[in-house]
């Protein structure tokens, strides 16, 4: 199986590829800074250059993306679309091009988290991405074709990146191992169109 890891420095991307390096023999990692496998997934073109230079993949996760953290009264429009921009039109444009560059049966994961349905201050305009990232999974899964599967894991704080002892959006940190785990269900399992959350 030929994975691609895309945000493989970040909290999250990170652990899933080294996790994921373990158990195939072809696993490559993606991110902005990469000298191999550099991409920057608000720009369309950055990740069609990406997956240009690449084989024909079975799968593709995605952990790449940011949004603005403000409290609703000091969001601007702009600041909206930093999130819109990136981890939400990044990983729609991601979908939209990867299933060109995948081969039958392949399968798309991207990141949403918690925010999409639980409160934190100061969270807004990322609570804003996370929800339509969750409608456009259940909608696009539908249609894309050769048996392409796509889904999308929704994780809580990771403890150690956040304080263990601390709730966020009402529910404490989880375990890495955790989150991984989500990935791996999406990768293996013939599921589509799927919020796996944990939290």
């Amino acid at each position: 199986m030929k994975i691609l890891v895309i945000g493989a420095t970040g909290t999250i991307g990170k652990a899933v590829y080294e996790s994921l390096k373990k158990e195939y023999t072809t696993v490559y990692g993606a991110h902005r800074n990469s000298s191999s496998y550099p991409v920057d997934i608000t720009d369309k073109n950055s990740i069609r250059e990406l997956l240009e230079k690449l084989p024909k993949l079975d799968a593709i996760i995605n952990a790449a993306g940011t949004a603005s953290w403000k409290p609703l009264y000091d969001l601007t429009e702009e600041d909206y679309y930093i999130g819109i921009k990136s981890k939400l039109m990044g990983q729609v444009n991601l979908v939209n091009i990867a299933k060109e560059y995948l081969n039958d049966n392949g399968s798309i994961t991207l990141t949403t988290g918690i925010l999409a349905e639980h409160y934190e201050p100061g969270a807004v305009a990322l609570s804003l991405v996370n929800g339509a990232l969750h409608s456009f999974v259940n909608a696009a899964s539908n249609e894309l074709e050769r048996n392409i599967r796509l889904n999308v894991v929704a994780p809580g704080a990771i403890a150690g990146d956040f304080p263990e002892d601390k709730k966020f959006a009402g529910y404490f940190p989880i375990p890495i191992d955790d989150a991984i785990a989500m990935y791996q269900k999406s990768l293996t399992e013939n599921n589509t169109g799927q919020i796996l959350k944990k939290y």
